[in-house]
């Protein structure tokens, strides 16, 4: 990349853009849009960074994963909760419900109309600026799984997180959902698992990482797990997820993206 900056990319990008970046911006964008060190070198920098490292797949096989199609995605501070849905108030809490409810079909309404097989995924987990949830949905395509909705936010309302899983999954005719029942959202997994029976499954993570890491390893590395290209946050995350060998077992984690 600095070669094309070198050679004039820059200027040829701002002339049909009408932007204004300057090469130093333009590469720090670059780096910024990477979300980790190892990436911005392996995929700006032609540089095999990370090669000996332990991540779970390398960067060139999330690379196969990526695919150019849009997704329905939403986040939401929890200031932007308040202030669209105000606080919960058992007085208004119908109201309230409906009001969320309403949002979720409007944002995710080209995936609520598309008549497919999905898989659910839900979490969540502290992040060091407040809880932070995240609803993960996969249209089954044979023996792939495209990545079609993506909801996350941040805040403690419990009633609001409850509201909106519990509104994709009714929206979702043909769905098999789980959720992390070791994590801070323990008890939205019980009552799910409750209302929804056999199609919500509460699974507890952190006995199963092994497991699952492998599983996760194998999609994509055979690239039967697909997301789009143009959420680079998505694949610096699975990019962000590192392997380890302990006494005789192999321990999945994760490092912070930028």
């Amino acid at each position: 990349m600095p070669d094309a900056i070198e050679l004039g990319l820059v200027a040829v990008i701002n002339r049909t853009k009408d932007t204004k970046f300057s090469p130093a911006q333009f590469l720090e964008d670059c780096k910024t849009r990477s979300g980790s060190e190892e990436v911005f070198q392996q995929s700006y920098l032609c540089n095999p960074a990370g090669s000996e490292t332990n991540n779970i797949v390398e960067w060139s096989v999330i690379e196969r994963c990526r695919y150019d199609y849009e997704i329905n995605r939403v986040h939401l501070e929890q200031s932007q909760i308040f202030e669209q849905f105000g606080l919960f108030n058992p007085a208004s809490e119908t109201s309230r419900q409906n009001d969320i409810s309403r949002f979720i079909q409007t944002e995710f309404q080209k995936l609520f109309r598309t008549k497919s097989t999905y898989r659910l995924g839900f979490d969540v987990a502290a992040s060091g600026q407040g809880d932070l949830a995240v609803i993960y949905i996969d249209e089954v395509k044979g023996d792939e799984l495209w990545l079609r909705g993506l909801f996350s936010c941040r805040t403690e309302d419990w009633h609001f997180l409850q509201t909106v899983l519990f509104e994709f999954l009714n929206r979702l005719k043909s769905v098999r959902a789980a959720g992390d029942s070791s994590g801070l959202g323990r008890q939205l997994c019980w009552e799910a698992s409750q209302e929804f029976g056999s199609r919500f499954e509460s699974v507890n993570i952190a006995s199963k990482k092994h497991d699952l890491g492998f599983a996760l390893m194998n999609q994509l590395a055979t690239a039967r797990k697909r997301f789009p290209r143009s959420e680079q946050d998505i694949a610096a995350d699975f990019f962000a997820l590192r392997k380890s060998h302990e006494n005789t077992r192999w321990v999945f984690s994760e490092v912070a993206t930028i």
